[in-house]
C-alpha cells in the first residue's frame, strides 16, 4: 500500500513538474532521482517560488541548506510531519518519504506559493533577542516596523481587488460611455440645426425653461404635500390622545361629581336628624356645605368649558372630514405606525453607536496616517542625507522621472505601432478595393472605347453635313440679300413717287381753295354780300387778322426779351433730350432684333443637332 501511495505522489510530482517549471522527467527518471540530484530539484523549485533563495546548492553546506528550506517552509506555512530535529536529520539525508510531500505541498498550488513568499518577503517579523528589543530605539524601530508591515498589508490587499476589475470591460464600459457622448453631441447638433431657422426659438426656450421650473415646482409642491400629510397623520393621533385624555377627565369629573353629591345628601340627612345637637357641629357641616358647592360650581365650569372645547374641536374635524382635508388613522394603522416609529428609532440609535465608533476608528486613522506620513518623510530626508553623503543626490527624483519618461515613450511607441498597423491595413483594404473595382469596369471600359470609336465615326459625318449645310445656309443669305437691296431700292423710288405725289395734291388743293377764295372776294366787292356771317370780306378779315399778329407779335417780343437766354438753354435741353429718346429707342430695336437673330441660330442648331438626316439629304439632292 506504501508503495502504490508512493507512486501516485511520483505521478503527481511529475505532472506539477511539467506543467509549472517545463521539466521533461518520465516517472521512471524521477523515480531514480536521489541524493543530490533530487535536492537540487527540490531547491529549483524552491528558487521558481522565491528568486531570493539559491537554484542549486552549489558549495554551501548541507546544514546551511537544511536550515534555510526549513525555514522556507516554515515561513510558506508548512505543516511538518515529524518533529524538527527528526526533520533535520532526515533532509540531510534526502529522504523522498520527506521531500516529496514537501514537493507536492509547493507545486500543488503554485502560484499561491509564489503569492505567500512575496508576501513574507514584508510581513514576517525579524527575529530580534529580547535584550536588544529592550532598547528604545529598536523598541521604536520594530513599532515603525509593524506599522509599515501593517500598511503594506492594507495597500497589497487594495492592489489584489483592483487586479481582480477586468480592464477588457472598463475599456469597453469607456468605449461606450464616449459612444454614447457622441451621440449625445451628435443629437445636440442636429437638434441646433433644426432649430436654427426655427422663429422665436428664444421664446420657445423661455417657455422650456418656465416648464422645467414649473416642472420642480410640482416636485417641491408634492413633497410639501407629503410632508403635510405626515404632519396632519401627527394632528390626527394628538387629536385622538387629547380626545380620550377629555373623555377621561370627563369620567373622572362626573364621578368627583357623584361622590360629593353623594356627599352632600348624607350631610343634609346628618344635618336633618341632629337638629338638636350642638351649634359647632351645625357651623362645621355648613362650611363643609358651602365649600363642597363652590368645589362644585368650579368643577362644573371646568367641566362645561371642557365640553365646549371638545365640541369645537368636533367640529373642526367633522368640517375637514367634509372638505377631505384630513384622513383619520384607525386604531391598527396607528399601532402599525408606533411600531415603526419605535423600529426606527432603534435603528437610528444602532446607526448612531456605529457611527461614533467609526469616528472614533476615523481619529486613529488619522492620527496613524500622519505619523506613517511622518516616518516617510523622515526616512526620505534619510536617503537624500546618504544620496548627499555619496555624491549622488536628486537620484530618486531623476530615476522617477525616467521611469515616467520611458512609460509615456512606450506608450507612444506601443500607439505609433498600432497607428502604422492600422494604416498598413487601412492602406491594403484600398488596394484591395481598387482592384477588385478595376476587374468591374474593365469590361464597361472595353465598351466604352468602342463607343467612343462609333462616335468618333458619326461625328465625323456629322461634320461634314453640317459644313455643307452652312455652305448651302451662306449661299441662301447671300441671294436673299441681294434680293432684300433691290426690294429696298424699289421701296425707296416708291416712297419718293408717293411724297411727290402727296405734295402736288397739297399745293392743288391749296390752289383750289384760293381760287375759291378769290371768287368769293370778287363776288363780295360787286354784289356787296358778306362772304359768310363772320367775314364780310376777306380784305377785311386779312387785316383784322394782321393787326391782331401784331398785337401778338409785340406781347410776345416783350416776353421774349423778359426770358431772354433762357428760352435758347430750355430748347438746347430739350432737343438733347429728344436725341437721347431716339437714342434709347433705336438701341432697344437693335437688342430685340439681335435677340430674335440669336433665337432664329439657336433654333436653327438645335434643328441641325436633332435631325442630322434632314440637312445631309437636303445636301445630297441639291447636289
Amino acid at each position: 500500500m506504501m508503495n502504490y501511495f508512493d507512486r501516485d505522489i511520483e505521478e503527481q510530482l511529475v505532472s506539477l513538474l511539467k506543467s509549472n517549471l517545463n521539466t521533461s522527467f518520465t516517472l521512471f527518471q524521477f523515480a531514480e532521482l536521489s541524493g543530490r540530484d533530487l535536492l537540487d530539484l527540490f531547491e529549483t523549485v524552491i528558487h521558481a517560488i522565491d528568486e531570493n533563495q539559491p537554484e542549486k546548492i552549489g558549495t554551501e553546506k548541507i546544514e546551511a541548506t537544511v536550515e534555510r528550506t526549513s525555514e522556507f517552509l516554515r515561513v510558506l506555512k508548512y505543516e511538518f510531519p515529524v518533529e524538527p530535529e527528526e526533520w533535520d536529520v532526515r533532509l540531510a539525508r534526502v529522504d523522498k518519504d520527506l521531500i516529496h510531500p514537501a514537493m507536492l505541498f509547493l507545486l500543488r498550488d503554485f502560484e499561491e506559493m509564489k503569492r505567500r513568499a512575496y508576501l513574507a518577503r514584508y510581513t514576517e517579523e525579524v527575529p530580534i533577542p529580547e535584550e536588544i528589543r529592550v532598547d528604545p530605539t529598536v523598541a521604536e524601530l520594530i513599532t515603525q516596523h509593524r506599522e509599515l508591515r501593517e500598511q503594506f498589508e492594507q495597500i497589497h490587499t487594495e492592489y489584489e481587488e483592483l487586479g481582480d476589475t477586468n480592464v477588457e470591460e472598463l475599456k469597453a464600459t469607456i468605449a461606450d460611455l464616449e459612444a454614447d457622448k457622441a451621440k449625445l453631441a451628435t443629437r445636440v447638433a442636429a437638434f441646433k440645426r433644426k432649430t436654427q431657422n426655427v422663429k422665436n426659438i428664444d421664446e420657445l426656450l423661455k417657455w422650456t425653461s418656465k416648464l422645467r421650473q414649473e416642472n420642480e415646482r410640482e416636485m417641491k409642491l408634492q413633497e410639501q404635500l407629503q410632508r403635510l400629510s405626515d404632519e396632519k397623520r401627527l394632528l390626527l393621533h394628538r387629536q385622538q390622545v387629547a380626545t380620550d385624555r377629555i373623555k377621561n377627565t370627563r369620567t373622572h369629573m362626573e364621578q368627583r361629581l357623584n361622590n360629593l353629591r353623594t356627599e352632600l345628601e348624607s350631610l343634609k340627612n346628618q344635618g336633618a336628624g341632629s337638629a338638636s345637637g350642638d351649634d359647632k357641629s351645625l357651623v362645621f357641616c355648613q362650611q363643609q356645605v358651602i365649600a363642597s358647592n363652590k368645589r362644585l360650581d368650579q368643577k362644573m365650569q371646568q367641566l362645561e368649558q371642557l365640553q365646549k372645547t371638545r365640541s369645537d374641536a368636533e367640529q373642526q374635524l367633522a368640517q375637514r372630514q367634509r372638505d377631505n382635508a384630513i384622513e383619520v388613522p384607525s386604531q391598527s394603522q396607528f399601532v402599525i405606525y408606533v411600531r415603526n416609529l419605535k423600529t426606527k428609532n432603534e435603528t437610528y440609535k444602532g446607526y448612531q453607536a456605529e457611527l461614533a465608533v467609526h469616528r472614533k476608528e476615523l481619529v486613529v486613522m488619522k492620527r496613524t496616517e500622519e505619523i506613517v506620513k511622518q516616518q516617510a518623510e523622515n526616512v526620505h530626508q534619510e536617503i537624500l542625507k546618504i544620496e548627499r553623503q555619496r555624491g549622488i543626490s536628486g537620484f530618486r527624483e531623476a530615476r522617477a522621472q525616467l521611469e515616467q519618461v520611458s512609460g509615456k515613450k512606450a506608450d507612444l511607441d506601443d500607439s505609433k505601432a498600432t497607428t502604422l498597423e492600422e494604416m498598413s491595413q487601412i492602406v491594403k483594404e484600398i488596394q484591395r478595393n481598387i482592384q477588385l473595382r478595376q476587374d468591374e469596369l474593365r469590361p464597361y471600359v472595353a465598351k466604352l472605347q468602342e463607343q467612343r470609336k462609333l462616335k468618333a465615326e458619326v461625328e465625323s459625318k456629322y461634320l461634314q453635313a453640317k459644313q455643307r449645310y452652312q455652305n448651302a445656309i451662306s449661299e441662301y443669305e447671300g441671294a436673299a440679300m441681294e434680293l432684300e437691296e433691290e426690294a429696298k431700292k424699289l421701296r425707296q423710288d416708291i416712297a419718293t413717287y408717293q411724297s411727290k405725289f402727296h405734295n402736288v395734291s397739297q399745293m392743288t388743293m391749296g390752289l383750289e381753295r384760293s381760287l375759291k377764295r378769290v371768287n368769293e372776294e370778287k363776288k363780295a366787292t360787286e354784289t356787296a354780300n358778306p362772304v359768310s356771317n363772320d367775314i364780310k370780306t376777306y380784305t377785311d378779315y386779312f387785316q383784322k387778322a394782321q393787326r391782331s399778329l401784331k398785337k401778338q407779335t409785340k406781347t410776345l417780343k416783350e416776353q421774349k426779351k423778359t426770358l431772354g437766354d433762357q428760352t435758347d438753354t430750355n430748347q438746347k435741353q430739350l432737343e438733347a433730350f429728344q436725341t437721347l429718346r431716339q437714342f434709347l429707342q433705336i438701341k432697344a430695336k437693335c437688342q430685340k432684333d439681335s435677340q430674335i437673330k440669336k433665337e432664329k441660330e439657336m433654333e436653327k442648331d438645335e434643328h441641325e443637332r436633332n435631325k442630322p438626316e434632314e440637312i445631309i439629304d437636303f445636301r445630297v439632292a441639291d447636289d
